[in-house]
């Protein structure tokens, strides 16, 4: 039990610790930095069974055979005061796109950038948007530098729109505060009871001592 208690302290200082770091990785819910997506995921319901998914560069549905590249795409001539910072086509709307990627895999796009943009060699206009027909419903998927904190402003109306379903967001390389925070979101419905359990276990540890 003396050994016990110890180990029981530094796991919970450490969980603690890395409950209350928020994440670094890019266009993480749990990233409050500019490349995050903490203001979207506090105006959206996110949820793993979703029709809607928002994806950061990097990452795949390979389930619908669609990627976001690691590709930026550069804009010379339509852009919000920085060609990587391209503006696009959201259904007539523009939206700002910076260090935007160009989304792989069929579909309809329903945002898009100019045909002036291009990415490495390749020119555009490339979809940051596609309508994805799978059986009788259709799936959206979004380039997540369209909800980015440093662009959400620009592109609340849109942001409005796509959070009126639940979405699920898929990231590269999670960091351990991003998993632990994923971990916690599904947890939330039993982790009052956990954290009693928890707390009588300790204390009850701490009476046999």
């Amino acid at each position: 039990m003396a050994m016990l208690r110890p180990a029981l302290a530094a796991l919970a200082t450490a969980l603690l610790l890395l409950m209350l770091t928020p994440s670094t990785t890019p266009y993480s819910p749990h990233n409050p930095g500019p490349d995050g997506l903490s203001k979207f995921a506090a105006m959206c319901t996110l949820a793993d069974q979703a029709d809607v998914f928002v994806l950061a560069p990097g990452a795949g549905l390979p389930q619908y055979n669609v990627s976001a590249s690691r590709t930026p795409i550069v804009d010379p001539f339509i852009n919000n005061g920085n060609p990587r910072a391209p503006i696009a086509n959201a259904r007539g709307r523009p939206a700002v796109a910076p260090n935007a990627t160009p989304l792989t895999g069929p579909g309809t796009p329903i945002v898009y950038t100019s045909p002036g943009s291009f990415a490495g060699t390749t020119r555009g206009p490339f979809p940051l948007a596609l309508a994805v027909k799978t059986g009788n419903k259709t799936i959206y998927i979004y380039h997540a530098a369209l909800f980015s904190n440093r662009a959400i402003d620009k592109n609340l109306q849109l942001a409005k729109e796509v959070c009126r379903l639940p979405v699920k967001v898929v990231v590269a390389d999670p960091d351990p505060a991003h998993l632990l925070h994923e971990h916690l979101d599904d947890a939330r419905p039993w982790a009052a009871p956990a954290v009693l359990t928890a707390i009588s276990l300790y204390l009850a540890i701490k009476r046999t001592a």
